[in-house]
């Protein structure tokens, strides 16, 4: 059987024909599906790219995946522009697989949504994000956004109404915003739901350094994001080191990630007098690149205005990390007391943070916590999880193909 994943990605393709990306979907990335279908096609956007330099990328391409190319627009307008295009490159993809997956809420997955409904076949939805937040006033900066975030709310709700499966990163919150059929009829065969973050944690990836009882000299702070918008929050993150070090800490920062915004964070830096203190590190493709710098910091600040279920912060947690995050989405399943900022300003991180450097004993007790929480996330557990939810997708498109 043939799965289309269809998914808000930006793919390379190399001269040779090689398809490489900056992110997460890696050739192993793949394996959560071809553990159950024979083969998957990868609908993305693609850009073709007039060297061989894989530089701070990572290989997509592998035996059973292949993919299907979506020009490389980017924005509303850039949806816009191509809509005709997009839409006829999704119909063929659809004809040619027997059943879907989105990866969703994005604009592709919603775009395709009505076509793979047309279209008769079985289709499930893994939910990574709430629309309601990431797509909001304070997230993005567009005039349309209010009819952009109303937009994405509701097609999220509708897609998760009659999708056969639905799969969330969060164990309750983003459930019970956009609830299944199978949750609100009760599962079935034709009807399904599950819960999985798309993190991947094995034994290696798991690294717990013992701490002195003493504070250290330095402390150092990491935040891990993109810079394409401020959603994961890279102002507050700098804002609360000024404000720490204002308070008399010796502190630094450090700050994974690149993006258009960059220029303008490291702007901030300086006007607040602490570029010294900061270091920005730039992207690192891959879980190793990324743990490398995490294991250089004590502490992981995430001070973000939306989120699904942050694996950047369940990476810190594996990474042996004491963790601050935002009170908003799946960051609420993963943090608590005061690791969350009840307001999602610097004032707030700050005061938090402070608490647990001037007493480094409750620190150290606190992400010990942290770490023995990330194990309910290993592949092992999740693994189980994808394995019966693309299994029941699997047994909708066979009773599809045998009417």
């Amino acid at each position: 059987m043939k799965l289309l994943v269809i998914q808000e990605q930006h793919f390379i393709k190399m001269p040779n024909g090689e398809v490489w990306v900056d992110q997460q979907s890696d050739r192993k990335f793949w394996e959560r599906y071809l553990n159950v279908f024979d083969e998957i096609v990868v609908c993305g956007r693609f850009k073709k790219s007039k060297t061989q330099d894989t530089s701070g990328l990572v290989r997509s391409d592998r035996e059973r995946v292949s993919f299907v190319e979506l020009t490389n627009f980017r924005g509303v307008a850039g949806l816009a522009k191509k809509f005709v295009s997009i839409v006829t490159t999704i119909r063929k993809a659809i004809d040619i697989c027997d059943c879907v997956i989105f990866r969703a809420p994005s604009p592709i997955s919603l775009v395709s949504y009505p076509i793979v409904r047309l279209s008769g076949k079985p289709f499930a939805c893994e939910i990574m994000n709430n629309p309601a937040t990431h797509f909001s006033k304070e997230a993005m900066q567009h005039f349309y956004q209010p009819a952009i975030t109303w937009f994405m709310v509701a097609q999220t709700k509708s897609l998760c109404r009659h999708a056969n499966g639905v799969s969330y990163v969060t164990e309750h919150v983003l459930q019970e915003m956009y609830p299944c059929k199978s949750r609100m009829k009760g599962e079935s065969e034709k009807y399904f739901e599950a819960s999985y973050s798309t993190i991947r944690l094995d034994e290696k990836c798991y690294k717990f350094d013992e701490w002195s009882e003493k504070r250290p000299d330095t402390v150092v702070c990491i935040h891990t994001g993109k810079m394409e918008d401020n959603r994961k929050g890279q102002d507050i993150f700098i804002k609360t080191i000024a404000l720490l070090s204002n308070k008399g800490y010796d502190i630094k920062g450090i700050l994974v990630g690149d993006g258009e915004l960059r220029p303008q964070f490291e702007e901030l830096g300086r006007s607040l007098g602490i570029a010294d203190k900061l270091e920005f590190v730039g992207w690192k493709a891959g879980f190793d690149a990324v743990q490398a710098e995490l294991c250089k910091a004590h502490i992981a600040i995430f001070p973000s205005i939306g989120e699904g279920l942050p694996r950047s912060t369940i990476e810190a947690m594996a990474s042996g990390l004491l963790c601050f995050g935002s009170k908003v989405d799946g960051l609420c399943e993963l943090l608590d007391g005061k690791l969350l900022a009840n307001e999602n300003n610097e004032t707030c991180f700050s005061n938090n943070i402070s608490i647990y450097l001037d007493d480094w004993k409750l620190a150290d007790k606190e992400r010990k916590k942290l770490f023995e929480r990330s194990k309910q996330y290993h592949h092992s557990i999740l693994d189980k999880r994808r394995n019966e939810f693309y299994t029941k997708l699997l047994r909708c498109a066979k009773r599809k193909g045998t009417k």
